[in-house]
């Protein structure tokens, strides 16, 4: 946050996509889990609050967008490298035309179905599947992340 917070001002006005998962890697571990650190990492904050709306708390003057943040960032690129690409992108965010942005730019890496969360607050509920990701991957037979999609069928 103390860096982004030092650039405010040059990235105001700007779009900013947060793929961040807000892991604490070196905490006290309360779950084992087959992760090469044996460990789940915590993610600060959870539930009441979200690094997405941090960033946009620090940076009121940018349009932050989460997204990204549910896939492998190999994915992210080539969404067509997992299943043809039949699987789901999110966006959320307070300002349509920056989601539009973000949706652009996924649309440009291949993706064909992204769907909009709504508002700022959904990036909790992104950054919370950080731990359904790795059971998925586990699940997959995959030591950490794997190459997978999700799909929303509607």
């Amino acid at each position: 946050m103390a860096a982004l917070s030092a650039v405010a001002d040059r990235l105001a006005g700007k779009t900013l996509i947060d793929y961040a998962v807000p892991y604490v890697y070196r905490h006290e571990p309360e779950h084992p889990w087959p992760t090469l650190w044996g460990i789940m990492p915590k993610l600060d904050p959870c539930d009441t609050d979200s690094l997405g709306e941090q960033i946009q708390r620090a940076l009121p003057r940018t349009k932050v967008v989460k997204s990204f943040v549910t896939q492998e960032q190999s994915t992210v690129v080539d969404p067509g490298s997992v299943g043809g690409g039949d699987h789901t992108m999110f966006v959320a965010g307070e300002d349509a035309g920056a989601k539009q942005q973000a949706t652009d730019l996924l649309t440009a890496y291949g993706w064909s179905d992204v769907l909009d969360l709504g508002p700022l607050v959904a990036s909790r509920g992104m950054e919370m599947y950080a731990h359904m990701h790795s059971a998925i991957g586990f699940g997959l037979g995959h030591q950490f992340g794997g190459r997978f999609g999700v799909k929303v069928v509607r």
